[in-house]
């Protein structure tokens, strides 16, 4: 609907007139939305420029299109880039509207979130501490765009490790999704799922597992029993399992989602494969090591396959596949792999 309103837009008022470049702007948009992001980013860009040309570098309306080509970097794994981009539009945002602006809001937050993405953990968390803290002003503290970004903070405090606060900050989160949008809200069940992974870290898994029995429950009730999400809450269940040491249960657990996600996401998809692993971590726990190897060899192949053999999941894979050679007493062969993975690891990052 947009390209046709896009394409009449341009026979009708010109390419470069503003009305043709917000239908443009709508097509990278739902492009973005809908897993489109090379599409997306080559619309942007060609927003943004004429943008610039007709309203000037510092436009409104030129920085909203700079900002989604960052956004759609980002998707593309292009995080570094992204950082540019967002660092421009956001001096220009502070510059032209002010610090405490709505829009340079959402920018400082997705430029926390990029940092993230790029390895510079204290700096992402000093950001959207910074963010979450000024939306709690203007906004209030149970404000949607608040929620969001304390959210990030909670998420980069995990990766640091300090999973008392992240876990204390997920649990905030929920609790106000859950009076602001209800129980049921995906928003306040992701934050549940978040709340569930921390207690998992801090070694509370009979808690971690009672609520995701309620989170499957209640993804269930709201978006069915195959959806990714419902999966997704099911895995946690059938790790926490193990965790506990009920293995024979985790590894039913990990087969039943194994089997629904190779039907419905595919067999090389990256949850499905995650599934795939738990089966043969489950497998290890339970000493049937010979059937652990064939799925750990599985893996390996297809995320080699999938995401190249020097991607650091594929050669995850096959360190879990020297252990189980280790483990059935196959040590030349354990050796040499383990070998090999080093070696690629040290040509990744010498």
């Amino acid at each position: 609907m947009h390209r046709a309103v896009a394409a009449e837009r341009e026979r009708l008022l010109g390419p470069d007139h503003p009305d043709t470049l917000a239908s443009r702007y709508e097509v990278g948009f739902a492009l973005s939305r809908t897993g489109h992001a090379a599409e997306a980013l080559r619309e942007f860009g060609g927003v943004a420029e004429a943008r610039a040309r007709a309203l000037g570098a510092d436009h409104p309306d030129t920085l909203a299109a700079h900002q989604e080509m960052a956004y759609v970097l980002g998707r593309l794994g292009r995080h570094f880039e992204a950082h540019q981009v967002y660092a421009r539009v956001l001096a220009a945002r502070e510059r032209t509207m002010g610090p405490d602006h709505p829009d340079t809001l959402r920018c400082r937050h997705n430029l926390a979130f990029n940092l993230g993405r790029l390895g510079r953990l204290e700096e992402s968390y000093r950001l959207a501490t910074e963010v979450a803290a000024a939306r709690s002003r203007l906004l209030g503290p149970d404000h949607p765009d608040t929620l969001v970004t304390r959210y990030e903070v909670a998420y980069t405090l995990g990766q640091l490790g300090r999973w008392s606060e992240a876990l204390s900050t997920y649990q905030e989160v929920a609790a106000a999704r859950a009076q602001v949008f209800g129980p049921d809200h995906p928003e306040t069940l992701a934050a549940r799922y978040e709340v569930g992974i921390g207690l998992g870290r801090l070694g509370r898994s009979l808690e971690a597992l009672e609520l995701y029995r309620d989170l499957v429950d209640a993804r269930t009730r709201v978006l069915g029993p195959d959806d990714p999400e419902t999966l997704r809450a099911r895995h946690g269940l059938g790790v926490n399992l193990g965790r506990l040491g009920r293995w024979e249960e985790a590894l039913a657990e990990a087969r039943a989602v194994g089997a629904v996600r190779e039907r419905v996401l595919g067999d090389d998809h990256p949850d499905t494969l995650v599934s795939c692993r738990e089966v043969a971590v489950a497998l290890g726990w339970l000493g049937r090591w010979q059937e652990a190897l064939a799925v750990y060899q599985r893996v390996a192949s297809a995320r080699e396959r999938v995401l190249g053999a020097d991607h650091p999941d594929a050669l995850a894979s096959r360190n879990d596949e020297a252990h189980c050679l280790e483990q059935l007493g196959r040590h030349t062969e354990a050796v040499e792999l383990y070998r090999r993975v080093a070696a690629q690891q040290q040509e990744r990052h010498p």
